[in-house]
């Protein structure tokens, strides 16, 4: 009976052909920032039917709802107002930045949509009212997982900037959208493909903020053998050392990395950064601040070998600051 009920509410489509049409329709509300909406305007196109091969339906599960996503999209300028053609649209006059002068006070791990689209938009505000201030906050990203390539290269590729598209409208008939470009993010580390110089990067004494967009699970995955050695070189002012890591050495966590470069600074007297978890978790600085306890505890079960270890775990709890930035409160 529940089964009936269900498929009536979604029109008599099985669950997977009724999940095919809703994820298809998700993708094309957001089609034109996936593929790029740097300096390309899309519309998607009225969903289409379209027929498929048996082999095709078999090969995906037998969904034949069919359901594909078609896009018309054109090369066009990026200029201040309002195009002529396209009357509801509207182009953000972009800020006047010197991109060589502006530095990096802040790092970012986690650069998804949530990240680009409100820390990154006040950023670029703050550029445009006092550049001569906020061109020392500006962010290098941070990525830890493999997927995170992804958006390195298309920040590179496009001189690291991207456009935010801020829609209004009740419906289709009177939708305006408005196109920000953004240049506050400087460039994007990956940890995996080179954790010396994220380290190092994280480290400096430029930065002042390390902030963490890296869902809840991010918090619960523990130090690996790999984050072990960093954080000993670090406290040890090894970093630098001319004797290599294994090869088979695991890749450095997000606390693992956290914790290197703190303990790097640490080991140089230079004053800690603010970690500021932008995760949507309550209490999310006593989360941070516990997460980074419980990694300096593994780092005493772990028996890592440095006169300093007690006195940077002391440190870690009374010096590094863990605001709560939680909204939903």
């Amino acid at each position: 009976t529940v089964v009936h009920k269900l498929r009536r509410r979604r029109g008599g489509l099985t669950r997977a052909q009724w999940t095919g049409r809703f994820a298809a329709r998700k993708m094309a509300a957001h089609v034109a920032a996936m593929i790029g909406f740097r300096t390309a305007l899309a519309a998607p196109r009225a969903l289409r039917r379209v027929p498929r091969s048996r082999a095709a339906r078999d090969a995906r599960g037998g969904n034949d709802g069919g359901f594909a996503v078609r896009a018309e999209i054109r090369r066009i300028a990026s200029p201040d107002g309002t195009v002529a053609d396209l009357p509801n649209v509207t182009f953000k006059r972009p800020p006047k930045v010197d991109r060589a002068a502006c530095k990096s006070g802040m790092m970012h791990i986690g650069v998804g949509g949530f990240h680009r689209s409100h820390q990154q938009a006040f950023m670029n505000e703050l550029l445009d009212v006092n550049f001569d201030v906020a061109k020392n906050w500006c962010t290098t990203g941070v990525g830890v997982m493999p997927n995170d390539a992804g958006m390195r290269d298309y920040l590179r590729d496009n001189d690291w900037t991207y456009p935010i598209v801020a829609r209004s409208g009740t419906d289709a008939g009177n939708m305006r959208a408005e196109v920000e470009e953004v240049y506050a993010i400087r460039d994007m580390i990956l940890a995996f493909e080179d954790p010396i110089a994220c380290i190092e990067a994280m480290a400096s004494p430029d930065v002042k903020i390390v902030s963490l967009t890296i869902t809840e699970f991010g918090y619960r995955v523990p130090l690996n053998s790999g984050d072990f050695k960093f954080i000993e070189r670090a406290l040890n002012g090894e970093m630098d050392c001319e004797t290599p890591y294994p090869e088979d050495m695991e890749k450095p966590s997000t606390f693992g990395i956290i914790c290197a470069s703190a303990a790097a600074r640490f080991q140089r007297g230079l004053r800690p950064f603010t970690l500021m978890s932008c995760d949507n978790l309550p209490h999310n600085g006593d989360v941070c601040k516990g997460r980074m306890t419980s990694a300096a505890e593994e780092l005493v079960c772990a028996g890592l070998c440095s006169i300093s270890l007690d006195e940077f775990v002391v440190w870690l709890q009374n010096e590094v600051r863990y605001p709560s930035t939680m909204v939903d409160r």
